[in-house]
């Protein structure tokens, strides 16, 4: 670190030299450049390691948790609960008595009569502090990983009746936060509205996603309109508008940054209203930057105001710029300002209505070819009709936003009429309704785009060279255009000559069991699954994703393969294994078959033993045993995940 400010500061002297005569030699400017990239990774190295929980001391990342430990936490927030379990980020305080910190993931099992845990809430327990999982199938989504660039290093599993409460309680703007809005869900929660219409509400106002159930989430992702569900840059956005509206009688010039702070004020109180959440916090100081940015004048402003938001948010904290929420926000606004004004200039509108959906159309392409990219990479669909869910849906979301903000309001203070409960519940039904009509339009969803990073940078290059060249034509523009076309077929074309290799995967898959085989740039998937649960499983969708396959071709379970010069034998709930020439390389143990596991070693001494997660665990801790004592090679999939031949 000493070395690190050494060179910071010595950048900044350098830079101190050179800023009165930077552009006036060539050589000056090109020192000036090179000095200020210098400056600002050096910031930013500083940064992250200050930003790195791990770098603490007191971290628990460096006290021995191998065996069961008395934890005393704070609860941080609350997630949005499984099946079987609620879950809650929360803040280590002390491990058996000694201060420590960092964030651990709680898993809580829920049972019928038990309350939710509450933020600012302290509570004791006695439990093992686990590791973060680790996907155990190809091209799965790595939750550990996600959760460690939240700084958040390890969880607890335990039952309700574990739980000790303490007297000590978090304090803070936070804290008041989450009460207030737990006070206003409570309040909308005592009206008549149905199951779905809170879903929308409480997710459209107050950020809560918590009643958001899986078939409402894949229509309106289907639909590309999952922004609208996630209170974020959208929102601040409309708000942000209609502040700007309620505000033009101040407009003087005089009273401009009168009404600017006005503005900036209130954009600050609705993310306190929705819980200071992080896609809040980082849309509300976008917001903020941008309307200071307007104020100074000028388009340029706006967009550097918009680059200083994001510097001012990575200084802060570093870990954000790996946030997908993040990366879209900002490519999205980077997008309006930068493509939109473009855009809108092909037409001039005479009337208002005219304008308005001119408007709404210009900045929803804009807004889709800046993230268009970069979601096809995370997400592998794309939304044929956003186009017309956006035209259709924004021009009213200012008008339902606003009621629900009017709606929340009238039920915190207790004089919400029963007729404003039934008109606002007809007008979200009247968009769930939209919204699943488009969602049901398979024909115009394309999903299963899997692009790879070196394709994504490509696309952005090609798009901002094109448009770059569209917008205003020059020889140079022409030939950075021209090359970085020439650079993304290259890669399309290297991508399709150069195919995964063959490999055969034994999935992990709990009750049943699953083989993928990869042969020619075809996938067969064996499994004693019914075709329809094989098509809908995401373990296969992951893993079709991944390869870049089109079509995955369905068979039965198979007794024994041959992939290669390897042999699999497949030994099931039957137990047969006595199969004339068999030499197998591998046994897969599937369903928990009843077998001598000393005699089927003694017959096959060199096979490698596989059990998947379709056994009973008794069983494959029976089996794991007699192969440690013969040192046979063992592999379980609930522990070590999938297993790949290749």
């Amino acid at each position: 670190m000493f070395w690190i400010a050494i060179i910071l500061l010595l950048a900044a002297s350098f830079l101190f030299v050179l800023h009165r005569r930077a552009f006036k030699r060539p050589l000056n400017a090109i020192a000036f450049t090179v000095g200020i990239a210098i400056v600002f990774i050096t910031i930013g190295y500083l940064t992250s390691e200050r930003a790195n929980a791990l770098n603490n001391e007191t971290h628990f990342t460096h006290t021995n948790t191998s065996n069961p430990s008395t934890f005393l936490f704070s609860i941080d927030e609350v997630l949005k609960p499984t099946m079987y379990q609620d879950k809650y980020v929360v803040t280590l305080k002390t491990i058996n008595k000694e201060a420590t910190s960092g964030k651990v993931i709680l898993n809580v099992n829920r049972d019928s009569i038990s309350h939710r845990l509450r933020v600012g809430e302290w509570h004791y327990t006695r439990a093992l502090l686990l590791p973060l999982p680790k996907p155990k199938n190809p091209y799965q989504f790595d939750y550990g990983s996600y959760l460690k660039r939240k700084q958040i290093h390890g969880q607890l599993s335990i039952n309700k009746n574990v739980l000790l409460i303490s007297q000590h309680t978090s304090s803070g703007l936070r804290v008041w936060s989450s009460r207030f809005r737990e006070s206003v869900l409570k309040a909308i929660h005592s009206h008549s509205f149905t199951s779905d219409q809170l879903a929308v509400i409480d997710a459209l106002v107050l950020g809560q996603k918590n009643g958001i159930d899986k078939q409402m989430s894949t229509h309106y992702a289907s639909a590309g309109m999952m922004h609208i569900l996630a209170v974020s840059g959208l929102h601040v956005g409309i708000i942000l508008l209609l502040l700007r509206f309620i505000t033009k009688p101040i407009a003087d010039y005089k009273l401009r940054w009168l009404r600017s702070m006005i503005i900036i004020a209130m954009i600050w109180v609705f993310a306190f209203i929705t819980g200071l959440s992080p896609s809040v916090l980082r849309a509300a100081t976008m917001f903020s930057f941008l309307e200071i940015g307007q104020q100074l004048g000028g388009k340029r402003k706006s967009t550097d105001a918009v680059m200083i938001s994001a510097v001012v948010l990575l200084l802060y904290n570093p870990l954000l710029i790996y946030q997908v929420g993040f990366q879209l926000s900002y490519l999205a606004v980077i997008g309006i300002l930068w493509i939109q004004p473009w855009l809108s200039s092909f037409y001039t509108p005479r009337y208002y209505i005219d304008r308005l959906l001119w408007g709404i159309a210009t900045v929803s392409v804009a807004a889709q070819l800046g993230v268009l990219p970069l979601s096809l990479f995370y997400f592998h669909q794309f939304p044929g009709l956003f186009f017309l869910s956006n035209v259709i849906i924004i021009p009213f979301l200012g008008i339902i936003l606003g009621g629900g903000i009017l709606v929340a309001l009238l039920a915190i203070i207790g004089i919400l009429p029963d007729y404003i409960v039934a008109a606002y519940g007809f007008i979200i039904d009247l968009m769930n309704g939209f919204i699943f009509w488009v969602a049901n339009k398979e024909a115009f969803i394309t999903d299963h785009i899997t692009i790879s990073f070196a394709l994504l940078i490509g696309l952005y290059l090609c798009i901002v060279f094109s448009i770059s060249l569209l917008k205003k034509y020059n020889n140079l523009r022409l030939v950075a255009a021209s090359m970085s076309i020439v650079l993304l077929t290259s890669i399309i074309i290297y991508e399709k000559s150069n195919p995964p290799a063959r490999h055969l995967t034994i999935f992990n898959k709990s009750k049943s069991t699953m083989v993928g085989v990869l042969n020619n740039s075809t996938l067969k998937i064996h499994s004693t699954d019914s075709l329809h649960t094989i098509i809908q499983d995401s373990r296969v969708r992951n893993y079709k994703n991944g390869l870049r396959i089109d079509e995955v071709a369905v068979e039965s379970m198979q007794h024994y393969f041959r992939f290669k010069r390897k042999e699999i034998l497949v030994i099931d709930s039957l137990g047969v294994y006595q199969l004339a020439n068999a030499n197998p390389d591998y046994i897969l143990l599937t369903q928990s078959p009843k077998i001598n596991i000393n005699r089927l070693t003694e017959r096959f001494p060199e096979a490698q033993i596989i059990a998947d997660a379709s056994n009973y665990k008794s069983y494959i801790t029976r089996w794991k045993t007699t192969c440690l004592i013969k040192k046979i090679p063992f592999h379980n999939t609930y522990e070590k995940g999938a297993y790949i031949i290749e």
